[in-house]
């Protein structure tokens, strides 16, 4: 059978739409190819000299991210709809680095140094880094805010993730800078630009890890493999090209071999996670819930880094230090960076406030109102008949004087059973929406009209205005009974209605007693005759029985 599956998925649980080929035998064997390539490094630094470790080591890391580049775009074709952006993205850094790899090599081939590690070839790779925070981004997770269609969303959210790890990185970085690097910086005088090119690929490989404990702590992926895997590679990659800063502070300006092993390591966990079997996935229909704590952690974090290398500035300045340009200028940027993302959490709880106001306005419309025909229901039918009832007793009398009687008509479709059963009940409905919006029309402004259930409406007519009310309720019984299209056919409705009047001479009575005598005096009308209109008096309780 086409589309037949065997097994089914766990609660909760959905198999992606596009599967890679046997995808464990495939990652079982990647797994072992990538231990041998880590092997290769481990074994080069191990057994040879620097010089030819390091040679050997960089055509081994070589190999690596090809194999990262060949993983996500071969897997990206692949993969669901979904699920393919962020391998586009890594590849696509993986070709960069491979690149830099190139010219790192045939400088090392060539005799050369890599003292110009400031060279526009490793400023180049700098820029490619926003495409693995691009790709990070890009990593299905919940709980996804795009609600009704609205594609700001996840934009808002993605900026928020950046901000945040730009505060972070750029609080720790200013920390290093004055508790080490500047010491170190100052003892070795190595190149300014090495040192400003060295800094700038240490913050730019940081908020790739930064964004990496982000997401795993504040988001639900529904692949938590292939972020663990995606997420410890760069972060492995991000600490060891922080080591690098500290070594060229140092006036250090060669890779040593043995910092090729978690460089080649964070590499091919990159690739494994491109290959990593998801046979299930989280149900986007039912995502886990946020947890209370994690949300208040992911709002205070920044700012407690941020509260951190403050604090550490103004301990220089209480003790009469001067500040160089990084301290003052990067302090004055983590300041502003921190105002962008205090308006972007103002407009967050602005957009949730108005979120919430207007699910309470629903919430609230529809205790209050029949779903069908958008007619009052019960509850504010009673609510409003109850104060006019007040009203009329002189109880709840306003500043105008005297209140004028009110009158209750009650009414019931006749026949309604038959249109269910010969017509179907989406004819029955319709007629129902019919039935309320001639209703709606025929009454007053100050007059509330409202479905009690099934076929059965009920008016509160105001006698405040100028025309009698039973020739309102005339107009109304008239209105009812005009034909109408149901099913592709014209019906002809009919409706019998009750009328009762109270005034204030009359000793104050209850909304359901009220309705009971209007109910008897709609169902003196159905036993007379269909479509007529009948007002309550006494005698009607005597003889009366409910027709069959």
């Amino acid at each position: 059978m086409v589309g037949l599956r065997v097994g089914s998925a766990a609660p909760g649980l959905q198999r992606p739409e596009g599967r890679l080929e046997r995808p464990s035998r495939l990652f079982s064997r990647a797994v072992w190819g990538y231990a041998l390539l880590t092997g290769l490094v481990v074994a080069f630094a191990t057994l040879l000299s620097p010089g030819p470790a390091l040679i050997a080591g960089m055509f081994v890391t070589l190999a690596a991210e090809v194999a990262l580049a060949v993983a996500c775009l071969w897997s990206a074709r692949r993969a669901r709809a979904g699920d393919r952006r962020w391998r586009w993205l890594i590849g696509v850094l993986a070709i960069a680095m491979a690149g830099t790899n190139l010219i790192t090599t045939a400088t090392l081939l060539s005799g050369g140094s890599l003292a110009a590690r400031n060279s526009s070839a490793y400023l180049f790779l700098d820029v490619f880094y926003g495409l693995a925070l691009a790709g990070l981004l890009c990593l299905p997770t919940y709980p996804v805010e795009s609600r009704g269609g609205r594609s700001r969303g996840p934009r808002r959210w993605h900026a928020i993730i950046i901000l945040d790890c730009a505060l972070i990185v750029g609080s720790v970085v200013l920390m290093e800078w004055g508790t080490m690097l500047r010491t170190i910086a100052d003892a070795h005088s190595p190149s300014g630009t090495v040192v400003v090119f060295s800094l700038i690929q240490q913050v730019a490989s940081l908020i790739l890890a930064v964004a990496v404990l982000l997401i795993a702590s504040f988001r639900r992926p529904t692949s938590p493999s292939t972020l663990a895997l995606l997420g410890a590679g760069l972060l492995i990659y991000g600490l060891t090209t922080s080591t690098f800063v500290y070594r060229q502070a140092q006036g250090h300006q060669d890779l040593p071999a043995w910092s090729l092993i978690p460089f080649t390591a964070s590499i091919l966990l990159m690739a494994l996670a491109a290959l990593v079997p998801d046979r299930y996935t989280v149900d986007p229909e039912d995502p886990p819930p946020r947890r209370p704590r994690a949300m208040w952690a992911h709002a205070v974090l920044p700012y407690v880094v941020l509260a951190s290398a403050g604090l550490l500035i103004f301990g220089r300045l209480a003790a009469g230090a001067p500040l160089d340009r990084v301290e003052t200028y990067g302090m004055v940027l983590l300041l502003v960076l921190a105002l962008t993302r205090q308006m972007f959490t103002i407009a967050e709880n602005t957009r949730l406030l108005a979120t919430v106001q207007e699910r309470e306005s629903q919430l609230h419309y529809q205790a209050f109102h029949d779903s069908l025909t958008g007619l009052a229901n019960r509850a504010l039918f009673t609510r409003r008949l109850q104060q006019a009832i007040n009203q009329t007793a002189g109880t709840d009398r306003g500043p105008t004087g005297p209140s004028n009687p009110i009158t209750v008509l009650f009414v019931d479709l006749d026949h309604f059973k038959r249109v269910n059963d010969t017509l179907g009940h989406a004819a029955g409905d319709e007629l129902l929406r019919i039935s309320a919006a001639r209703l709606r029309e025929g009454i007053r402004a100050s007059d509330t009209v409202a479905r009690l259930g099934g076929d059965e409406f009920a008016v509160i007519l105001d006698g405040a205005g100028s025309e009698d009310p039973y020739r309102v309720a005339e107009r109304l019984a008239t209105r009812m009974q005009a034909p109408c299209q149901l099913a592709g056919r014209t019906y002809t409705p009919h409706a019998s209605l009750g009328l009762v009047t109270l005034d204030r001479d009359q000793r104050p009575t209850s909304p359901d007693a009220l309705l009971h005598q209007a109910d008897l005096a709609m169902y003196a009308a159905k036993r007379g005759r269909a479509g007529r209109l009948v007002a309550y008096h006494p005698d009607l309780v005597q003889g009366f029985s409910r027709p069959e």
